[in-house]
């Protein structure tokens, strides 16, 4: 992943959604979709990735829809980025066999890591002014 796309940043506003969701309850998707102004569509196939990632839980019925697998503070934002976009590192094929080169991208990665290690319920300071009504 060189870098991110609109999946994943499309991914994180909703589960950043879900977790403000009150008392953990379900939410449907054209909830979700209405407070993150993204097509139910498109969400919908986010939504189905994160869940088979187990960021996410699915009800059916009623009053079924999506909630948080685990509380905001366990997932980290790395997580989500992985489970919409892959692998944040790999090397594919052979990269002339250097090990420098494969050392200097593990570094890379490691330090990239650490950036996105924060947890969800840490980007409240991000979206400070973007809170949604439940």
């Amino acid at each position: 992943m060189a870098a991110l796309s609109t999946k994943a940043v499309y991914g994180l506003a909703a589960m950043h959604v879900l977790s403000h969701a009150p008392n953990g309850r379900s939410m449907q998707v054209r909830e979700i979709s209405a407070m993150t102004q993204l097509s139910h569509g498109y969400l919908e196939q986010l939504l189905s990735a994160l869940r088979r990632s187990h960021l996410v839980v699915s009800t059916r019925g009623a009053s079924g829809g999506y909630k948080l697998a685990r509380g905001a503070h366990e997932i980290e934002v790395i997580e989500i980025v992985e489970a919409l976009e892959g692998p944040f590192y790999k090397i594919e094929g052979n990269v002339g066999s250097s090990l420098i080169l494969e050392y200097y991208w593990k570094e890379i990665e490691e330090k990239m890591r650490g950036l996105f290690a924060s947890k969800l319920s840490e980007l409240d300071r991000a979206y400070q002014p973007h809170f949604y009504d439940i």
